[in-house]
């Protein structure tokens, strides 16, 4: 049997974890942050729809987080099955390494990012479907060609090579009293699993809400589980400027969360009050960028222990009325990986992201079934934005019809720099250091885009409100060659990612660079990193 060998560093974000598979798989090196919850032969940041004592995520319908767990089959290395967290691994001298950041990975490896790539092929992956994405993560290494990200499915680490397992398939649904009564079965196990005294830390429970469709009705079965606070934002992200319609840019949610019995807790921030967190905001993925959960994020990592937050990401595809074709199938391609924003800073902060929507979502051609069937009339409003799976969850929580679910808004947002002061004076010298442009032109070339994006924005709106149809605005229109809000993920990276290498080196676990690269080897039971693209997606069980 697998042996797992735990070491604790403090210094570490409190959910990350870095492990490192022998190349004889007889022993698992962890180094983890202080609130991973360690046992014999398994270690897990998060929640799922089990007894939390057993330590079987690996075989649970709905799991949230990472872990690793032992058994007789082999060693599991577990992804959430919801598409807002990722795992990451590569080999190294015939060891496995993988961890569920990044960053953390990076830095004890010494790998770098590319400042010349365009990571939003690697942050949007995903899209393709969970059985189609390209795996491969481009670094710069001696001896590692790629990283390899990992969604949904579970790695099973045997003998005879590695495998990807799905986790157990939907059930088919049939009506929406049978989704409800599934959803909040599964959501009172995972309550269960969450309160256990057998925890060593403390687990709080948040929702979040706001004038949309997703979170009033995530929030409305949260609430039954005895959630009492929602996080929630006065101001939405909008393409229409704020002077032709003020109330696109409002997404309050106070008064749904009031009508609900939950205690609103605005997430709004003045701008100089932006923390460096930022840093692992833009370390998370290409934007669109999740910053207005910063305020969220300081609170809980405050808090005495973890926190669940129920969100709801992906409700806009799984609960729409009339989604596109394209959708229709169990690779939940409807991804739109905005919840990758969190991935990060969750670690840091102590979060574990319970994205509702993804339960189930595999089965997106039932619940469209559902949504056009009779007996949810009640609950349709018609026009493009038309959520009745949703808008039945929350008016029977009492939320009045006019309240939610009116106008498309979000509250991600894309930017071109930094604006915490410090750290935006840290990118200008970076930009400058690596494409020999004067920081001063990071806020020109930022100012000038923005204002072309505003006019003629604004004329595609009035167009489309006179004739219905309007092309999409494109997001620049000068020096198009050079995109500093992509820039910002790479920085951001390649700076917590060395802050993490220290933390690391000083605890005596960062590997060392070679100047022999020939040094590497690939154990009989292994997958090489080379190989790996086609290997990690065509062996699934």
């Amino acid at each position: 049997m697998t042996t797992i060998r735990y070491r604790p560093i403090p210094s570490l974000p409190r959910l990350a974890w870095l492990a490192v598979i022998a190349p004889d798989g007889r022993s698992i090196d962890v180094y983890h942050g202080s609130a991973v919850e360690c046992r014999e032969q398994w270690m897990v940041e998060g929640v799922w729809d089990g007894d939390f004592a057993k330590g079987e995520f690996h075989r649970s319908d709905h799991f949230f987080g990472s872990g690793i767990r032992v058994d007789d089959d082999g060693i599991w290395i577990v992804p959430s099955t919801a598409l807002v967290d990722r795992v990451f691994s590569c080999w190294h001298r015939g060891s496995l390494l993988a961890s569920n950041s990044c960053v953390v990975l990076l830095g004890f490896t010494g790998a770098t990012l590319d400042p010349h790539h365009d990571y939003g092929l690697e942050c949007h992956a995903i899209r393709r479907g969970v059985t189609r994405y390209d795996p491969t993560f481009r670094v710069l290494h001696r001896e590692i060609p790629s990283f390899q990200q990992h969604f949904y499915r579970r790695l099973l680490v045997t003998g005879d090579g590695v495998r990807q397992v799905a986790p157990p398939p939907d059930p088919v649904l049939t009506s929406f009293e049978h989704y409800h009564a599934l959803l909040v079965a599964a959501l009172r196990r995972i309550r269960d699993n969450y309160m256990s005294g057998e925890r060593r830390t403390p687990v709080a429970a948040f929702a979040t809400i706001s004038a949309g469709y997703d979170s009033p009705a995530v929030a409305a079965v949260a609430r039954e589980l005895g959630v009492h606070t929602a996080f929630t934002s006065w101001r939405s992200n909008t393409h229409v400027p704020r002077w032709l319609s003020p109330a696109a840019a409002i997404d309050d949610g106070k008064r749904i969360a009031e009508a609900m019995g939950l205690r609103a807790w605005y997430l709004d921030r003045p701008r100089p009050r932006i923390t460096e967190d930022e840093l692992f905001f833009l370390a998370a993925s290409t934007p669109p960028l999740a910053l207005v959960f910063h305020a969220m994020a300081r609170h809980i990592e405050n808090l005495p222990g973890v926190a669940i937050v129920f969100t709801g990401f992906q409700g806009d595809y799984v609960w729409d009325a009339r989604p596109e074709p394209k959708y229709l199938n169990e690779e939940m391609t409807g991804n739109d990986t905005a919840g990758l924003g969190l991935t990060e800073i969750r670690l840091k902060s102590g979060i574990i992201n319970l994205a509702v929507p993804f339960m189930y979502a595999r089965r997106i051609a039932d619940l469209a079934t559902i949504s056009a069937g009779p007996a949810m009339a009640p609950w349709r409003i018609g026009g493009d934005y038309d959520r009745p799976i949703p808008r039945r969850l929350a008016e029977s929580a009492g939320v009045p019809r006019p309240w939610f679910g009116l106008k498309k808004k979000a509250v991600v947002i894309t930017y071109a720099y930094p604006i915490h002061r410090g750290l935006r004076r840290d990118f200008g010298e970076y930009v400058r250091r690596h494409f020999g442009y004067h920081p001063a032109f990071v806020v020109w070339h930022a100012l000038v885009n923005k204002v072309a994006f505003v006019v003629v924005r604004t004329v595609h709106v009035i167009r489309r409100r006179l004739t219905g149809r309007a092309p999409r605005t494109p997001q620049m229109f000068f020096w198009k060659d050079f995109d500093p809000s992509r820039l910002m993920y790479v920085w951001a990276v390649e700076t917590l990612a060395g802050r993490l290498r220290t933390i690391l080196r000083g605890h005596g676990v960062a590997l060392e660079e070679v100047t022999d690269s020939s040094a590497a080897t690939t154990p009989a039971f292994a997958t090489s990193t080379v190989e790996g693209r086609n290997q990690w997606n065509s062996a699934t069980a």
